[in-house]
This record gives structure tokens, sequence and C-alpha cells, in this order.
């Protein structure tokens, strides 16, 4: 139940983000036909989300072990270092060229990525745990 969890958070998330990037560079929702939207959401996005959301929530769950807590802020900390960590175009740029204002906005994609998916994967939990509730209530 949980690696389904993952993966429609990952296709959920994703899906937005990509929404969210079309908005935000070419004011308006609906600018990338089909195809390049199925490219820049399969080939690009949605690998990142499936691959680094899973790493997140495999270092949350350890670092909530650890601690023996589970706490919203410490995981949120933990998916904002992460989203910088994965973006690895942005450090790749960061290497090439130094500081500049293509890697500050690549570091804001992949913060604002991280936090929809953590967002997305805590509702999901929710949602979650609320149809299993009902499952049980009703047998």
């Amino acid at each position: 139940m949980i690696l389904i969890i993952y993966a429609v958070t990952s296709f959920v998330s994703s899906f937005i983000f990509v929404q969210l990037i079309s908005l935000s560079y070419f004011d308006t929702l609906n600018y990338f036909e089909l195809t390049d939207f199925l490219v820049l959401w399969g080939v690009f996005v949605l690998p990142v989300f499936l691959i680094g959301g899973f790493i997140a929530l495999c270092a949350v769950y350890f670092v909530q072990e650890f601690f023996t807590s589970k706490n919203y802020f410490i995981s949120l900390i933990i998916f904002l270092f992460l989203g910088i960590f994965c973006n690895i175009y942005a450090l790749g740029h960061l290497v090439r060229n130094g500081w500049g204002d293509g890697v500050m906005e690549y570091l804001i994609l992949g913060v604002v990525a991280s936090v929809l998916y953590f967002h997305i994967w805590l509702l999901l939990n929710k949602l979650a745990i609320k149809a299993r509730t009902n499952l049980l209530e009703q047998s």
C-alpha cells in the first residue's frame, strides 16, 4: 500500500508541477501541446519525482525512526534539502558557470517541487488512513 501511495504521489505532484511551470513561464495553463507536455512530464519530470521522492521518503522515514518522532517540520526540512540536492541540473550549472540567476531559479524549482511532493504525500496518507478506517467500520 505504501508503494502505491509513493507512485500516486509522484504522478499527481509531477503533473501539477508541470502545469505550474506552464503557468509560470507562459502565462497560460494550456500552452503546452499534448506531445510537448508528455515529453516534458514523462521524460524529464516524472522520473525525478519517482526517484527523488522515493529517496526523500526513505530519508524521512529513517530520520523519524532514528529520533522516534514524527514531526512535520523535521520532515519538511529534509524534503527542502533533498529538493535542492536532487536538482542535479542546478548543481551542474553551478559548477560550470558559478553562482547566477539560473542556479537560483533551478534551486527554487527544486524546493517548490519537493514541498509540493511532500504535501501531496501527506494528503494521500490522510486519505488512505480515512479509507482504511471507513473499511474497518463497515466490516
